[in-house]
């Protein structure tokens, strides 16, 4: 009776191992690369206004179109731009943010924000923001891309 219940269990584990690795194995890959087709709009990502049931069109979330130093004329002021160009800087470095205390990013309080519309000093962003339904893979895929040195924006 042992060996039978051991050997069923020795079966079950083979198996969850096998399902496992096949999942490790087809799951995407995390890239800078994979980040800039994200944030440029040549992966489509899925987004809605925060606490809205649906989702707004592909084109009107990409990243770039609200955070790309490309939305802002030359010689005209950053405030006219719809939200503020995302770089290593804005991320990493310690700064009050829409008036709350000092903070700065790393990759969880990236995807919070990206999944909640909450900055790292859980100060919700303006609601214009979508919140996205991204997973880890594309989460971190964007954060390499937007945290990259030298990057251009």
């Amino acid at each position: 009776m042992i060996r039978k219940v051991l050997a069923v269990r020795f079966v079950a584990v083979a198996v969850a191992a096998v399902v496992w690795a096949g999942t490790a194995a087809a799951r995407t890959p995390v890239s800078a690369a994979r980040g800039r087709a994200l944030f440029t709009g040549r992966e489509p990502l899925a987004g809605r206004v925060r606490d809205h049931r649906s989702d707004l069109p592909a084109a009107v979330v990409v990243c770039r179109g609200c955070h790309g130093a490309s939305v802002v004329a030359p010689g005209a002021a950053q405030a006219l731009a719809p939200a503020p160009a995302i770089d290593r800087a804005l991320l990493l470095e310690a700064r009050s943010r829409r008036g709350g205390p000092p903070s700065s990013y790393d990759l969880p309080a990236f995807c919070r924000l990206l999944r909640t519309g909450a900055d790292p000093a859980y100060v919700l962003v303006a609601r214009e923001m979508p919140v996205f339904d991204v997973d880890d893979a594309r989460c971190e895929s964007l954060w390499r891309f937007v945290t990259a040195e030298g990057r251009a924006r």
